[in-house]
């Protein structure tokens, strides 16, 4: 397909567990320069007030992440999907390519969260813990046992409280765990001080 027919994002939260993606998505593990995630896009959406991640400008971070190129037909559900955030081309100095470069991918965009939205989380905004399984196994199946470890290292506002909803999740893209899954996210998050709540 060439490049007209397609169009790329960097994914560096939940688009890296690839069974969030549509089944004609591809994509490719790369690493990017100039950018830290951060929990500080708090909003209302139909699942409720929440804290999700956003990125924000820092030099000299490097964060994995995937780029996923997907077929135009898709834009709209994705736009859905991030309707909260805007996009921003990346630079290719930016980029460095774990997997290789398809040649007909054109250049790709980053979401980051609308400034109306940028404000850390807090019990009213809460992480949802199904939301997080979701970004660390998918971290863990992109990257390897390296990859949850370095998700949290290079993500800012971990004082920001999590909801429990792992039994009832409120993410609509929630992925079922493993109990060795289960055991390394609560174990990387105990290791952070997160701050677990039920309601």
């Amino acid at each position: 397909m060439s490049a007209r027919g397609l169009f790329t994002c960097f994914g560096y939260g939940s688009l890296v567990n690839r069974k969030t993606l549509p089944a004609d998505a591809q994509s490719a593990r790369v690493r990017v320069t100039g950018w830290r995630r951060a929990w500080r896009h708090s909003s209302e959406s139909i699942n409720g007030r929440r804290c999700t991640l956003t990125v924000v400008p820092e030099p000299g971070c490097t964060i994995f992440g995937l780029i996923v190129a997907q077929p135009h037909k898709n834009a709209e559900a994705l736009q859905v999907r991030e309707a909260q955030y805007g996009k921003v081309d990346l630079s290719e100095q930016a980029l460095e390519w774990v997997d290789a470069c398809p040649p007909e991918w054109p250049a790709p965009y980053i979401h980051v969260g609308h400034a109306e939205h940028e404000r850390a989380g807090d019990r009213e905004h809460p992480i949802l813990l199904s939301y997080l399984d979701t970004v660390l196994t998918g971290f863990l199946h992109t990257f390897g046992e390296d990859g949850p470890r370095h998700f949290m290292e290079t993500t800012a506002d971990w004082h920001v409280p999590v909801l429990n909803d792992r039994h009832a999740p409120v993410y609509p893209r929630a992925t079922a765990l493993t109990p060795d899954e289960t055991a390394l996210v609560d174990d990387l998050l105990a290791e952070a001080g997160v701050r677990l709540f039920e309601r």
